[in-house]
Formats: C-alpha cells, sequence, structure tokens
C-alpha cells in the first residue's frame, strides 16, 4: 500500500470528527448544560409571576458531600497508587517511580486542583478528564557579577556562565588587586591603594526545561470516536482534543513557522458554541463575546486567539498495512504536526459506570428528577404558607361599583387605611394551611436520595438521630459504612480509570530518555532520581476504595496485626511468617492513619534485612547442666557482690574515722596557734607595763634626788654608791633598784623561748599545752571537740 498523502489524512480526521460530534454535542451536550444548571439551581423555565422560584439544592448539596470523600481518599495517602516491579531487580526502580510520580502530580501540577476539578466535572457533568504532556519551559536566569576589570574578562564570564544578554552594566572604583600576593597595589607617592575603573554587570540566560504538564479540562472539549464502549481510551481508534491557544502558546510549542491570520482562521469548532455557553452558564455570565478580544490581538499579534486540535488515531500512514497511533496537532484543515506515538495521553471516567458505553452517569443525574420534585413540593409549600398569611379579599359590589376602595386594597402596606361606603363591603376567602402534611412526603425524598447516592444526614451532621439515648455506637458504624460504600464505590472507579491510566502517562514521560534528572524532598531528606534508569511498564496499584474510609476499623485491625507479628517475632515460627520489612510496614500505615505523612521521623526503614537468628536449642541434659551452671554461677556472683559490699562499708567507715581525726588535729593546731598568738600578747603588754613602771622610778628617783640636792649644800663628796638620807641626812650604802627589773626580764626572756609542747593523757587525747614551766590545759565543747586553752 502507498503512503497516505495529508489531504487523505485530513479527510479521514474530519469524517472522525464529525462522527464524534454528532454523538457529544447531541444529547450528551444537552444533558450536561441541564445538570449545570441543576448545580446551580437556575429556574427551570415553568415558573409563574407572583408565585414562588425557589430551587431547591440537591444536586449541588450530593456533590460538594462527596467531593470531600474523594479526595481525602487520594490526597491523605502519601502514595495514593503504586508501581510494583515484576523482577527483584526492578523493585527500586519501582520504588522511586512511585515517589517522583507522586512528587511531579502532586508538587509540579498542584495535583489537589487537578483531582477537584476532574471530580467534580465527573460528578456533575458525568466524564472528569486529565491530559499530560511534556512541555519545554522557557525561564530567564540572572546571573550578577561584581568588580570585572576588563571587557575581556566579562566575555569570558558570559561564555563561561553561558549568558547571552547584558541586561546592566555599572562602572565602579575599586582598588587593583596585584594578581601573586591577591593584595591591593599600594601607591609609593601617596601610600593609597591604586584605584581603577571595574564594573558590576548583570547578565541573563534563557533556560530551557522540559516538564511535566498534568491538567484537568472541561469535558466538553473530548472528543471520542462515537461507538466507543468503554471509558478507557488506550485503544480507542479516534480521540481528540479542542484547546484554546494564543499564538504565543503555539511559538512555545515549537510551531514557529504559524501566522496570527491562520491561528484567527481557524475560529472555535462547530458545535463547540454549545461548550462556550455552558462555561458561560457555570459562571452566571451572558453568553455575549468579549468585545476586547479583537482589539488586543490587532494590538499584539501574539495574543492573537485560536484552537488547536490535538488528534490521537489510529491510521495507516505508511502503507504498511497496520494501523498505527499518531498523534496529530492541526488548526482546523491546516495539519501543523504528525507523528508516530505509542499512547493517548488522556483520561476520562464517570463516577457510575454504564456497561458498553464511553460516558456513564454522574451523581447530578441520579439526583436531578428528586431536585425537580422536591423544588415543585417546596414551592406549593411556600404558595400555600404565601397565600394563608395573605388570603385573598372579597368586596361588595353595587352594580359595577366596588363598594371599596380599589386602590388601598391593592395597596399592601402593613396597618393601611381601607375606604369603604359599607361596613360590610369586605371579606376573606381563607386559604387553609397544609404544609404540615407535605413535611413528610420531602422527607421521604431526601430518604430516596440517600439510597440513590449513599449520602446521608449523619454525614452532614444532621441526623436527628444521632442524639438517641438508646443509639449504640456499633449501630452508627454500621450505618456509615453502608452509606460509605457507594461513596468508596466511586473511589474505586474513579482511581481506575482516570488516576492510574494518569500516573502510567507521567511514568511513560518521564522514561522516555530526555528527562533530566529530578531532585526533591522525600519524608525530610533530598533525593534525586534519574528517570532514564526506571523502565516503562511498571504494574500498578491503586490505594483507594479498598475500605480506606473506615479509618477507625482499620487502626484497631492493624493493631491486632502488630501485635500478633511482635508474638510470632520471637518465636520459632517468626522466621518463616514475620520479616522486619513487614513490621515497619504496619507501624508505618498506623503513623499515617494518625495524619502523619513523615513516618521516617520515627521509624526506620529495616529494608531487607531478616529477623536475627536465634542458636540452635542444646539437648535436654545439656540444658539441665546449664542450669546448674547458671545456678552455680549466679550463687557465687551474689557472695561476690556481699563480700564488696561489705567491703566497701567498712573502707567507707575507715575513711570517716580518718577524716575525723584529720579534723581533730586540725582543730587543735588552729587552737594552739591561737593560743599562742595570744600569749605573745598578752608577754608584749606585761613588758610595756615594765618598762613603764621602770621610767616611772626614774623619774621618781630624779626628783628625790633633787630634792636631797637642794637640801645638801655639798653633794661632791657622797662617795658613789652610797645615798643621804633624806629625812635625816646620813649616808649609807644604798641597793642597786634596776637589779630586780633585770631579773623579771631575764626570766620573761627565757619563758618566751621555751619550746611549747603538747601534753596527751594516757589514752592518747591532748590534754593541754606546756610551755616552759606554765601549763595549760585544754578546753572542750559539749561534743567532746577541743575549744581553746583554760
Amino acid at each position: 500500500m502507498a503512503k497516505m498523502d495529508d489531504e487523505t489524512l485530513l479527510a479521514l480526521l474530519m469524517r472522525q470528527e464529525s462522527s464524534s460530534a454528532d454523538f457529544v454535542w447531541g444529547t450528551l451536550a444537552h444533558e450536561r448544560r441541564r445538570a449545570m444548571r441543576e448545580y446551580f439551581r437556575r429556574p427551570y423555565g415553568n415558573e409563574e409571576e407572583g408565585w414562588s422560584h425557589t430551587v431547591t439544592s440537591e444536586v449541588q448539596d450530593t456533590v460538594e458531600w462527596i467531593l470531600p470523600d474523594l479526595l481525602k481518599m487520594f490526597l491523605s495517602n502519601e502514595r495514593a497508587v503504586e508501581f510494583e516491579p515484576t523482577q527483584a531487580a526492578e523493585a527500586e526502580g519501582a520504588e522511586q517511580a512511585t515517589d517522583t510520580c507522586n512528587y511531579v502530580f502532586k508538587k509540579q501540577n498542584n495535583g489537589f486542583l487537578v483531582l477537584y476539578t476532574a471530580f467534580k466535572d465527573a460528578l456533575t457533568v458525568k466524564n472528569g478528564c486529565i491530559h499530560w504532556r511534556k512541555e519545554t519551559k522557557r525561564a530567564k536566569s540572572v546571573i550578577r557579577l561584581d568588580g570585572v576589570s576588563s571587557p575581556e574578562i566579562l566575555q569570558m564570564l558570559m561564555q563561561q556562565h553561558g549568558a547571552d544578554t547584558i541586561e546592566r552594566q555599572q562602572a565602579v572604583q575599586g582598588p587593583l588587586i596585584d594578581p601573586e600576593s591577591g593584595l591591593p597595589v599600594i601607591d609609593p607617592a601617596t601610600g593609597q591603594p591604586v584605584m581603577q575603573t571595574l564594573m558590576n554587570v548583570r547578565l541573563s540566560k534563557v533556560v530551557e526545561r522540559k516538564t511535566i504538564k498534568v491538567e484537568a479540562f472541561d469535558p466538553n472539549y473530548l472528543r471520542v470516536q462515537r461507538n466507543w464502549t468503554t471509558p478507557l481510551l488506550a485503544d480507542c481508534p479516534y480521540v481528540a482534543r479542542d484547546m484554546e491557544v494564543s499564538l504565543s502558546d503555539l511559538h512555545e510549542m515549537g510551531f514557529t513557522d504559524v501566522t496570527a491570520e491562520e491561528l484567527a482562521a481557524s475560529q472555535m469548532p462547530e458545535s463547540t458554541s454549545d461548550a462556550g455557553d455552558q462555561r458561560h452558564n457555570r459562571r452566571g455570565e451572558t453568553n455575549d463575546t468579549d468585545p476586547n478580544n479583537t482589539q488586543i490581538a490587532s494590538d499584539d499579534e501574539t495574543l492573537t486567539e485560536g484552537w488547536l486540535r490535538m488528534e490521537w488515531v489510529l491510521v495507516d500512514y505508511d502503507g504498511d498495512g497496520v494501523a498505527e497511533r499518531r498523534c496529530i496537532y492541526r488548526l482546523k484543515d491546516l495539519i501543523l504536526s504528525n507523528e508516530e506515538c505509542d499512547e493517548v495521553p488522556i483520561a476520562t471516567g464517570s463516577p457510575i459506570l454504564v456497561p458498553h458505553t464511553f460516558d456513564g452517569m454522574s451523581v447530578a443525574e441520579m439526583m436531578s428528577d428528586l431536585q425537580k420534585i422536591k423544588t415543585d413540593l417546596t414551592r406549593a409549600v411556600l404558595d400555600n404558607a404565601t397565600l394563608a398569611n395573605n388570603p385573598r379579599k372579597t368586596v361588595l359590589m353595587d352594580g359595577d361599583e366596588p363598594l371599596a376602595d380599589i386602590d388601598d386594597l391593592l395597596d399592601g402596606r402593613p396597618g393601611g387605611l381601607i375606604r369603604v361606603k359599607n361596613q360590610n363591603a369586605l371579606g376573606g376567602d381563607a386559604t387553609p394551611f397544609v404544609g404540615g402534611q407535605m413535611f413528610p412526603l420531602l422527607e421521604y425524598i431526601d430518604t430516596m436520595g440517600e439510597k440513590r447516592t449513599g449520602v446521608n444526614k449523619s454525614q452532614q451532621g444532621q441526623d436527628p438521630n444521632a442524639l438517641r439515648q438508646d443509639r449504640t455506637a456499633a449501630e452508627a458504624v454500621m450505618l456509615n459504612g453502608a452509606a460509605a460504600k457507594r461513596i468508596e464505590l466511586i473511589g474505586r472507579i474513579l482511581g481506575e480509570i482516570l488516576v492510574v491510566p494518569t500516573f502510567k502517562g507521567i511514568n511513560h514521560l518521564l522514561t522516555e530518555g530526555d528527562m533530566e534528572p529530578i531532585a526533591y524532598r522525600l519524608r525530610g531528606k533530598f533525593v534525586e532520581c534519574d528517570p532514564n534508569d526506571w523502565r516503562d511498564g511498571y504494574e500498578m496499584t491503586c490505594n483507594v476504595g479498598l475500605g480506606t474510609g473506615d479509618e477507625e476499623k482499620l487502626v484497631a485491625v492493624l493493631g491486632s496485626v502488630a501485635n500478633l507479628q511482635m508474638q510470632l517475632a520471637p518465636s520459632p515460627l517468626g522466621e518463616m511468617m514475620v520479616t522486619p520489612q513487614q513490621i515497619y510496614k504496619t507501624h508505618a500505615k498506623l503513623i499515617q492513619l494518625g495524619g502523619i505523612k513523615n513516618v521516617d521521623d520515627y521509624l526506620t526503614d529495616p529494608g531487607n534485612k531478616p529477623l536475627p537468628t536465634k542458636p540452635p536449642e542444646p539437648p535436654p541434659y545439656q540444658v539441665t547442666v546449664e542450669q546448674m551452671r547458671l545456678q552455680a554461677q549466679q550463687s557465687s556472683d551474689q557472695q561476690k557482690q556481699a563480700l564488696e559490699a561489705q567491703q566497701a562499708q567498712f573502707e567507707a567507715q575507715a575513711k570517716e574515722r580518718d577524716q575525723q581525726n584529720q579534723l581533730s588535729i586540725q582543730a587543735a593546731n588552729d587552737a594552739r596557734d591561737a593560743q599562742r598568738e595570744a600569749l605573745e600578747a598578752q608577754y608584749k603588754h606585761e613588758l610595756e607595763v615594765l618598762r613603764l613602771q621602770l621610767q616611772a622610778y626614774q623619774i621618781d628617783a630624779d626628783n628625790r634626788t633633787s630634792i636631797i640636792n637642794t637640801r645638801i649644800a655639798h653633794p661632791d663628796t657622797i662617795p658613789e654608791g652610797f645615798d643621804i638620807d633624806g629625812q635625816t641626812g646620813d649616808i649609807f650604802e644604798k641597793p642597786d633598784p634596776i637589779a630586780p627589773v633585770i631579773d623579771l626580764l631575764q626570766g620573761l626572756v627565757e619563758h618566751q623561748q621555751a619550746p611549747k609542747t603538747i601534753v596527751r593523757d594516757q589514752h592518747g587525747n591532748v590534754a593541754g599545752v606546756q610551755h616552759g614551766n606554765t601549763f595549760r590545759p585544754v578546753a572542750r565543747d559539749q561534743s567532746g571537740q577541743i575549744a581553746g586553752l583554760q
């Protein structure tokens, strides 16, 4: 077969587009439009002037109550999906792929917003759609260089950093640096550093980086072959997405040859105007186009907008007789690219699957008729209450003339005046209030909604039986568990047909071979993974919709499992039934269920290490001998410990006695020193007294001599050593008055120079101090300690 030309390919694409458009924009578009009107409580169109226009919110309430549970299933779990290796050598790669794909989805692409948008679309308009693709992002990186001395060095630095633009350059003065010493050069004449002109430069360069783009898009822009029978699109012959883009977006995608005129000529695809109407209905806006759109495009042609169609079609383009998957980008009838590919990078899913159909059912569709019925009943109750509170009035007529003023009757002001011509002119047509009979019917409508969706009053905190005294915890858990099964099933369906294909697509893009290593923070540690080391095609497991909503029950079960593991681990069956990795996973799951994501802060993963092996048990007789040996050893150890304790006690007592003796000796020495100092002071005092007495005696003698001299006319005739009696005048030999003093001084000196010795009694205790011929006993206090000398 010959290779297909572009005209034939374009004709094939047009036929597929038309066929899918009839399906997507027929009944499906009408149902989606009605669902969105009911979600936003738009009027049904049967309202009458003067009557209630209220619209109940069953669709909106049900969607908004289911949505938090769905998001919790996927986002509270650190690994909503996991890659599983098919070989032992792939274990590490599958582990890294799981963590990295979760990082790319949740962190780099705001996984919360992607899932929120896709799930809400699925709950309201039947299908949630996610598209993943690889993008090349261009970002400007700024490099600052200070103190560049020459243009040559600047050019070298620009080449080194890969910069291509000088954004700013500023000349500054700086010292000239000696290249050998690294110090400023000093001018010998001035002694100051030699200055030179330097440049502070800011450079910029454009950095291109490939990233994975994951986004949820409007399901109205998804086209699927009409007779396709499953929401899984991997094998669908024709899948397309219409995306509104600007000329700048196309240039970033690599289509730099596209002009603004070609993009503007693409216009909005046929039948997608309904999608535009639906988008406006979502926002509560009109269908008028933006008048500034053309003006913006005329001012800047890069902002010109148009519609790009991305198509993934099975076609035998190369003429080898086998249809291959091709990815085609085109603007209406202008094909921009046509490349062979190996996957459809779009996933779509409905919360309720209908076998053998592409589109399933939405929660809004399940609640649509109930909202319409409850709206009519609520309006009837409100209208009845209005008539009961504002009954109609009757007016008597006199021929053709009323007997009351009609203008006053039409004026409904409280306390208003009504002019009448006859006191019986006015009457009342009372309407009985029957709303009380309608309330059970409204409750029945709510019960029907609970049965259909699983969203009950206890989940909303509105169950009047929640505080019933005879209601048990088991009853409440059973009711909540039964109601949650519907929501868990919805989560399981969306996980398998929407989230799992998305993660497989992310892994496929990462392993194509042109991605740079990815660095990110995982469980408190920074890791770097190279996707080129992984394998595309790991098995995947979705960890939601398997009863994980009942966290309390799961915690109880895991607690029992953990206890069983700890009991088995030291037993003979431990090596066969329990591994450290299994024990770690059990406790890690318990920590995660408690709301803590970073398990590594509390537990360390043991990896594949086995349990510590136990030595083989000895024969029974060896056990007996070993027990006797252990008992003897234990008895010997006890005796040894008792002896050591007794020896330690004796040593402590001896040490205490030594300390007391040392204290006693020190006290005695202190007392002796104090006594010696006191005696020295006393001796000095006595010597001073004797000196003064001698001086006084000499003065008295001199005075007496003067008296005698005045009496005796001739003192020179008195021999030396004789004296004259002052009374008689007789001459007599007088004694030496200094001799006693000299004897006393000599005795004092001998006593002072005599050694001091401590005198002990027969028991060896200190009795006193012997100083020369003087003995002074010690004085003791009540405790027997030396207090001083007596």
